[in-house]
């Protein structure tokens, strides 16, 4: 049987967006991508193998460059020194150019990568404003899960699969963290969130939760209290699908069971006290 940690990480790894295997190349480097009528050029410096110096980017329509050289350094904060995810060497790509919205003018997306154990990815955005005939970016701070792109049932263009990493180390380590999926469409220029739309996502998510709580509670007693880490993400699943009273339901089960009370390693509350905090926690965030 897998151990559960093993269970976790391969949980988690299914979010996690492409990110360089292996220290940044030294000196310059180039990467380029091309859809259709649009191309795009990415041109980084680094100043040591773990950060870059300049990140560059220039865009051509229709023949014309309409984008020029444009410095990624400062797209937010945190993103100082970030470096695209293709300087690390491997299979991944820095540039991606897809049409996001079904419009037939495919967008423009640069993935970056801030370094460190799990974090941080980045991803900016670029679409082409016809009212203004330049482009218009957005800019999402992924944190540790990234994203992958996915087809939409329905069309309309793809959407952007994502978890939602305020679940990391609420009531666990990383690697015991569950992060409820989050789906992303952009629109307006912007990401909205579409995950309450996409019930079949949300199900799917459930059902693997479900798969790691039933092995983990075939564990060794003293690892039990991974539950309290996969339990909040559960929850959030069940209220995004209105299904809150089974929520409930399951922590009052694990309550019952013993499953919630302290151990030593423990980061959460115990009993009743945890079962507050998750709930709370759920409203916070805006699933209850």
């Amino acid at each position: 049987m897998r151990r559960p940690f093993a269970v976790l990480t391969a949980v988690l790894a299914s979010f996690l967006a492409a990110v360089p295997a292996a220290a940044a190349q030294d000196g310059p480097h180039t990467e380029t991508a091309s859809a259709g009528a649009v191309s795009a050029t990415l041109e980084t410096t680094m100043l040591s193998p773990a950060q870059a110096g300049s990140v560059r980017l220039t865009i051509v329509r229709e023949g014309q460059t309409v984008l020029a050289g444009v410095s990624l350094g400062d797209l937010c904060d945190g993103c100082e020194g970030a470096y695209p995810i293709g300087v690390g060497g491997g299979d991944p790509s820095s540039l991606v150019i897809r049409d996001l919205t079904g419009d037939g003018e495919p967008e423009v997306l640069v993935d970056l990568y801030t370094g460190g154990a799990h974090c941080c990815s980045v991803t900016a955005i670029y679409g082409w404003d016809t009212a203004t005939s330049t482009y218009r970016s957005t800019v999402r701070f992924w944190g540790d899960p990234g994203y992958r792109i996915a087809d939409a049932k329905g069309g309309g263009g793809p959407e952007l699969v994502s978890a939602d990493g305020r679940f990391a180390y609420a009531f666990c380590a990383y690697v015991c963290s569950g992060m409820p999926v989050q789906v992303f469409r952009y629109r307006d220029f912007g990401l909205v969130d579409v995950t309450r739309e996409r019930p079949g996502r949300v199900r799917a998510d459930l059902r693997r939760l479900r798969g790691s709580i039933r092995e983990i509670r075939r564990a060794p007693r003293d690892e039990r209290f991974t539950l309290k880490g996969l339990l909040p993400a559960l929850c959030a699943d069940l209220y995004l699908l209105r299904r809150g009273a089974q929520c409930r339901a399951e922590l009052r089960r694990a309550l019952r069971r013993g499953e919630l009370a302290r151990q030593e390693v423990d980061l959460a509350p115990s009993g009743r006290r945890y079962v507050r905090s998750v709930l709370r926690f759920l409203h916070k965030t805006g699933y209850r």
